[in-house]
């Protein structure tokens, strides 16, 4: 018989560089020496229980998987249901009390039968259980006898309650206790790691044997695991509606098969241990095995075709599978840790092309590394899952593809560091709010619990690839400020290093101070105001007109505010269930449940992104204005107009122009944090029973002629109970939320109010509770909502309100609306709108919004106005401040020949790139370049993106043509042709495109405190 051979012939991931720096850190660092005693302890227990019952513990294909036992019942002894995930807490010991799982709610251990003496019962010539071949009378109950000889006896397929229902114990504890290793005690996912970690950390063989061992018989087994084998509504797995996988569901599946082949790469140069082949050779002679496992290069082989070429042949078989590029890192890690062309270069480039997932039969055509980093990533560096969570995700998924191939020899040509919009992915800092928030947009968080959706150890290898200070003072804020966790890599060579840099960074910039910013591919605005880092003078407002499907919400032109420390208007988070669950799908990602306006009681409909038309961050007026026109078809303006105006250190207030033309039924909704509530102005009469949507609505009860599931289009009112109406509401109104610190997270005891004043004619006004998701602890019970409701055939309305926080006395003394008159003439039309605000220091503030800029208001009979946007304010009655956005007078305080530049754009960036510019000639001359520095060009489009772009500096300027920097942000959206690179871009911008910078303007005639 010919020598078997294998193709790997050097360690590609731990290499001798790497594992030299690891043990030299161990020596001289606490940190490091706690990782390795971590991992030897670890793989201590493991290996204790010995060689054979490693070897004897991979189960084969004729056991089925499920990662529920049952979903719709719950504990067969208390009905405790599981979670959004389909998981319940079972615990399990497979050291000590293998087949076995222990259900929290009774105690009780499961199956009630002794399987492992049935399932030794059942080995064939090959150790492999076969379910005819086993001893059936041992399936009796032997722990619970009280309950009869049947009762939760498993054969390894489940058990069938008298109900009909079906709990699949061992098929639960195979799938999450041997291999995806729930908790510390999965014996593949958690024994190999601690092999590897110990082995890697110590050189010490004995982990290698362990591991190789437990390896190399996994190879075994894992060519013939299918789980499209078994029934899949009783035996849950997760594929997304697919059927496919191997151990477990192809999502999941990733997961399970990069630890092996990371591991093939730890142990790879012990594998010619004498310990290792005399007893790999002795069971595959006594099991009859085809490889004989007769040397080193047997074994290497026997797991180069039986794990790191199964990657290759499941992901072409849809068997391991992602929608976030997982696939990809999978592939990569195999490609890189087999080190064989021309295979390697096979793989690689099967990673990198285009394609996806084909039905009849499953399969992958392509890894799509590059077409969902250039067309799905957006110019601000998001994925398209909304939620801050699920991106920060694809970062962790591409980052693990980055750090393999970066300094891969053999295909050097696919370094992910140096593409832009893998870059931009570490930019999610910029979601951060009052330092200690990341908002709960789409399907993210708890409702209003501080954290971050980022990782210090994502941020500190951004600071390290890229320089920029920002990551460094994200990293150090990340830490608490402590420095305690910032440090290298274990297999840096210079760990220490870093941290001496980020102290660096932070003595000579400060921390973490964010200004406003509005990240217009992402489509979120925040407005920030406060110099304290961490304290109470910190507050911002936010707006996100960004994507609304998948794991987004129905939400464009939401609004959060952040202040006093505290999440005062939060988003509810991620929903109690996943997929089409009622309760999802009708309440927590529809429109009602948000801080927008329902159309004719229904969800918006899908978007990717908005189009921002202003945005401007002066020290007193921080400015956001959005249109959302493809959310609702039958509107002609679904646009939210939104200021900050700061009034001293601690306080700012907004005032919101909130416009919707079309349909015939428009509510206004908004919720703080908190239920209880006071009002001023309304006369409101409780509803008995029922719901917002009637009173012979029950909760939870659905319109009839809406289908359910992911095909609800309705209005969700049914989940709003408890309520109260007045059905004949002032046109000036107040509600105010005491807010709960729901968390804990103010130091003391604070009398925190967030009042809204609305200032708008409306049909009626109510108030009712709705209720965050029930099945995330620490969530409040519910929250007040106020609906302002308006109809009428073509309805157009203006919803105009100021939101004021405080804590324990207002700062405003009165809110009310300013006249305007065109041509001496009142002006009641929707298209413009003034509001005066009177503060307790004496100042008053008027503020003006107009979406017909050529038109000259007056304003309470006192100011002249023409533009989109204005603040004038008076101390002691006489006029001190004036700003102006996009107009041309304001009072006699502001007069210019134009309020904005308008031009055509000639030329612009065509390649991915890190620097990138838009040229544009304008259609008059304008001089002052210099101060165009942090405007915004907007530039129109096809209108499947928008075309805004803050203007990073003034490059060049040739008469009225302009060179604009806008940096590191591309115009590129996306490969022309995805299956063919070559035919290059198509760009969210065009050659001739008509465009526009707004200018803003400010004066102070007197000093105002």
């Amino acid at each position: 018989m010919d020598a078997i051979t294998n193709a790997k012939k050097r360690s590609t991931l731990y290499t001798e560089e790497k594992i030299a720096n690891a043990r030299a850190n161990i020596h001289k660092f606490d940190w490091a020496k706690k990782l390795r005693d971590d991992a030897v302890a670890k793989a201590d227990e493991f290996l204790a229980a010995g060689y054979d019952n490693l070897w004897r513990s991979v189960p084969p294909q004729t056991l089925p998987r499920s990662y529920a036992v049952n979903q719709q019942a719950g504990s067969p002894v208390t009905g405790n249901k599981i979670d959004a995930f389909g998981n319940y807490p079972y615990s399990a010991d497979p050291l000590t009390t293998p087949w076995k799982i222990k259900d929290p709610s009774s105690g009780f251990l499961f199956p009630a039968n002794d399987f492992g003496a049935y399932y030794e019962s059942g080995l064939d010539v090959n150790g492999i259980f076969r379910p005819e071949l086993a001893d059936r009378s041992l399936l009796v109950n032997r722990l619970y006898p009280d309950k009869g000889p049947d009762w939760c006896v498993d054969d390894g397929y489940g058990w069938t309650d008298e109900k009909g229902n079906r709990f699949t114990f061992i098929a639960h504890y195979i799938h999450w206790f041997v291999w995806y290793g729930l908790g510390n005690k999965g014996l593949i996912e958690n024994a190999m790691t601690s092999f590897r970690d110990a082995y890697v950390f110590t050189g010490e063989t004995k982990y290698a044997i362990a591991g190789t061992i437990l390896l190399d018989r996994i190879a075994d087994i894992y060519p013939s695991l299918d789980i499209a084998a078994f029934d899949g509504s009783v035996y849950l797995n997760s594929h997304g509606g697919t059927g496919q996988g191997k151990a477990i569901g192809c999502l999941w599946e990733q997961w399970v098969i990069d630890n092996l082949i990371m591991s093939y790469d730890a142990f790879y140069p012990a594998m010619d241990d004498p310990e290792i082949v005399g007893y790999l050779s002795a069971q595959a002679s006594r099991f009859q095995l085809p490889n004989p496992k007769t040397s080193g290069a047997a074994i290497r082989r026997n797991i180069e075709d039986g794990i790191v070429r199964q990657a290759y042949e499941g992901v072409k078989k849809a068997q391991i599978f992602s929608i976030n590029g997982r696939i990809a890192s999978v592939l990569a890690k195999a490609a890189v840790v087999l080190d064989s062309l021309p295979e390697t270069k096979e793989w690689l480039d099967f990673a990198f092309r285009a394609g996806g997932l084909e039905v009849g039969p499953c399969r992958i055509t392509g890894g799509n590394l590059l077409p969902r980093l250039v067309n799905t990533v957006d110019r601000d560096g998001f994925p398209p899952s909304a939620g801050a969570g699920y991106n920060r995700l694809w970062l962790e998924q591409h980052q693990d593809i980055a750090d393999v191939l970066e300094a891969y020899d053999k295909y050097p040509t696919a370094n992910l560091y140096r593409n832009v919009k893998f870059r931009k992915m570490y930019g999610q800092y910029r979601l951060i709010m009052i330092g200690a928030y990341t908002p709960q947009i789409g399907d993210s968080g708890s409702t209003g619990k501080p954290g971050f959706a980022l990782k210090l150890t994502d941020m500190l290898k951004a600071f390290e690839r890229f320089g920029d200070p920002v990551y460094a003072q994200t990293a150090y804020l990340l830490n608490d400020s402590r420095l305690e966790g910032i440090r290298g890599d274990v297999f840096s060579a210079d760990p220490e290093v870093l941290t001496e840099k980020v102290r660096s960074v932070i003595t000579q910039y400060g921390p973490l101070r964010l200004g406003s910013v509005n990240l217009t591919g992402y489509g979120f605005a925040a407005l920030r105001d406060g110099q304290e880092t961490g304290g109470q003078a910190l507050r911002e407002l936010w707006m996100y007109y960004g994507r609304t499907s998948g794991h987004g919400h129905r939400d464009a032109l939401n609004v959060g505010m952040h202040a006093f420390g505290i999440d005062l208007a939060p988003d509810l988070g991620y929903p109690e269930y996943t997929g089409a669950n009622p309760n999802r799908v009708e309440w927590v990602s529809n429109t009602v449940s948000h801080n927008t306006v329902v159309v004719d009681k229904s969800k918006q409909c899908e978007q990717w992104v908005g189009i921002p038309r202003h945005f401007d961050d002066s020290d007193r007026v921080k400015l956001i204005d959005v249109e959302a026109p493809g959310v609702y078809p039958q509107t002609e303006r679904y646009r939210r107009t939104t200021v900050y105006i700061k009034t001293d250190r601690l306080h700012s207030y907004v005032v919101d122009f909130f416009r919707v033309k079309g349909g015939s039924d428009h509510h206004f909704s908004f919720h703080g944090a908190g239920e209880t509530v006071s009002t001023e102005g309304l006369a409101l009469i409780s509803q008995p029973i029922g719901t917002y949507a009637g009173p012979h609505v029950a909760f939870g009860e659905k319109e009839r002629d809406q289908p359910g599931g992911a095909g609800y289009k309705g209005s969700g009112f049914h989940y709003l109970r408890r309520v109260e109406r007045d059905v004949n509401p002032p046109s000036a109104f107040s509600v105010e939320w005491e807010i709960q610190d729901t968390w804990k997270v103010l130091p003391e005891v604070a009398d925190i109010r967030l009042r809204l004043t609305m200032l708008s004619d409306a049909d009626e006004v109510a108030l009712a509770d709705g209720e965050p998701p029930r099945n995330k602890p620490g969530n409040p019970k519910r929250l007040k909502y106020l609906i302002v409701r308006r109809t009428g055939e073509l309805l157009d309305s203006q919803f105009v309100s100021v939101l004021e926080a405080y804590d324990s006395s207002r700062f405003i003394r009165s809110v009310s609306r300013a006249t305007l008159k065109v041509g001496g003439k009142p002006f009641t039309g929707t298209r413009a709108a003034a509001v005066r605000v009177e503060l307790g220091s004496g100042r008053t503030d008027y503020i003006v919004n107009s979406l017909d800029p050529d038109t000259t208001y007056i304003i309470d009979d006192k100011y002249a106005f023409k533009g989109f946007f204005g603040v004038i304010s008076e101390e002691s009655g006489i006029p001190a401040y004036g700003y102006m956005h996009d107009g041309t007078m304001l009072g006699d305080m502001i007069g210019t020949e134009r309020g904005a530049l308008t031009g055509t754009v000639v030329d612009f960036t065509k390649e991915l790139g890190t620097e990138n510019h838009i040229i544009v000639e304008l259609d008059q001359s304008y001089t002052e370049t210099a101060c165009l520095t942090g405007s915004y060009l907007y530039i129109e489009t096809d209108g499947e993106r928008n075309g805004s772009y803050r203007i990073e500096r003034v490059e060049e300027r040739q008469g009225n043509r302009i060179v604009f920097g806008i940096g590191d942000v591309t115009p590129v959206r996306g490969f022309a042709d995805p299956e063919d690179f070559t035919k290059g871009f198509v760009y969210d911008i065009r050659e001739g495109a008509a465009c526009r910078i707004p200018l803003a303007f400010e004066t102070v005639l007197e000093k105002s405190e």
